[in-house]
């Protein structure tokens, strides 16, 4: 066997062990949007300069991690928002299982959403990249390429990246003909970039792509090929490797300029391999990279002796163990079979919780995400799946 087959058994074998707590992919993050502002999230929390104050302001440079630490956040700040809503004489919201799974797809993707760029800057990025070497704006650059003036308006960063990668090839040929260094970007600039060109192009053609479907972008990810050599993670349950251990906790732009950074190796590497170029069209590199985003959103697996034991030590058993708890046996809960069902369980729960606690004059008793991860696969493991 070659060393690449036997690379891919070891993937295959060691699958079994390193497993994710799976968790179903949203097909549209934003739907959580609907779900944030008709609970009366938004009645404490502000979002993009819009929302209350109560709350922190959700949007500021917060990033927070898998569904099971989004969880750990929520959970433990309950005590204080249950305050705010007695304040505010508002009902505690309940949720269902698909309301929870659209709000904590949502939070997770704040920052992916990314911010407006820079025209003064993307104008000053063409020209310190290279690129007006090949491209003209307005009459003044090269005419290798086609003028960025008559091109069509780039409304999203993504359409930029996505028309970039299709002519890939095409552009890394002219770069070793003309002798030029591979223009690195960062996701900053590809943001200016883009803004520039809304500005300068006069085409009549507006394109528009929507934020991503990570779901359809799983399937991509295997129709385009980039599981020949890309390591992911989901229900495949692959070894944590490749993509998985990339810092992905940035915006889409960052995550966009890094598979454009890495382009020239791939294209090195696939003419070797035979394989021909991924090319992308309409919402697909807005997909692919929502999913490769969403990665992280799924949790490692938990331990169920060390679940166990939060699950005693932090009181949980008092009430929930059967025999004369006040509350419902969690061994006779049905389909405990995603962390989500937990999640939205507990938040359900919390407001009678707290009452009960506060009348026995104990502490609220918070959780860390490895906790949140171990009493999952605790309460996965004794409940009737």
């Amino acid at each position: 066997m070659r060393i690449r087959e036997l690379i891919a058994l070891s993937v295959i074998l060691l699958a079994g062990t390193l497993q994710a707590q799976e968790i179903e992919l949203p097909t549209d993050p934003l739907n959580g949007r609907i779900v944030f502002e008709e609970k009366k999230c938004i009645a404490c929390h502000m979002i993009g300069g819009y929302g209350g104050t109560a709350g922190p302001d959700l949007s500021r440079d917060q990033y927070f991690g898998s569904a099971l630490e989004l969880a750990s956040v929520i959970w433990n700040h309950a005590p204080q928002m249950n305050r705010k809503f007695r304040l505010l004489r508002m009902d505690r919201p309940q949720l269902t299982e698909g309301e929870m799974l659209d709000l904590l797809g949502f939070l997770y993707y704040l920052r992916y959403l990314g911010e407006p760029g820079s025209v003064a800057n993307g104008r000053s990025v063409l020209n310190s990249k290279g690129c007006i070497a090949c491209h003209a704006v307005g009459g003044q650059g090269g005419t290798t390429g086609p003028d960025f003036k008559t091109i069509q308006r780039y409304s999203a960063p993504l359409y930029l990246v996505q028309a970039m990668w299709n002519h890939g090839p095409a552009m890394q040929e002219q770069i070793t003909k003309g002798k030029m260094k591979y223009p690195m970007l960062s996701g900053r600039d590809v943001v200016d970039i883009a803004a520039y060109l809304r500005q300068a192009s006069t085409a009549d053609v507006e394109v528009r792509l929507s934020v991503g479907n990570p779901k359809r972008g799983r399937e991509l990810f295997d129709e385009k090929r980039c599981s020949t050599c890309h390591v992911g993670e989901g229900k495949r349950k692959r070894i944590e490797a490749g993509l998985v251990k990339i810092d992905l906790k940035k915006g889409v732009t960052e995550v966009a300029s890094a598979m454009w950074n890495h382009g020239q190796l791939m294209l090195q590497h696939m003419q070797k391999e035979s394989i021909e170029w991924p090319r992308f069209d309409k919402n697909e590199m807005a997909d692919i990279i929502a999913y490769v985003y969403f990665l992280g959103f799924e949790d490692k697996e938990g331990n169920s002796e060390r679940g166990k034991v939060t699950f005693n030590e932090k009181g949980c058993v008092s009430c929930h163990g059967g025999g004369q708890g006040k509350g419902p046996d969690l061994r006779s809960v049905k389909k405990m079979n995603t962390p989500v069902r937990m999640i939205q369980l507990m938040w359900n729960h919390a407001g009678d919780m707290e009452d009960m606690l506060v009348t026995q004059n104990k502490r609220w008793p918070e959780l860390s995400l490895t906790e949140m991860r171990d009493l999952y696969s605790y309460l996965r493991k004794v409940s009737k799946n």
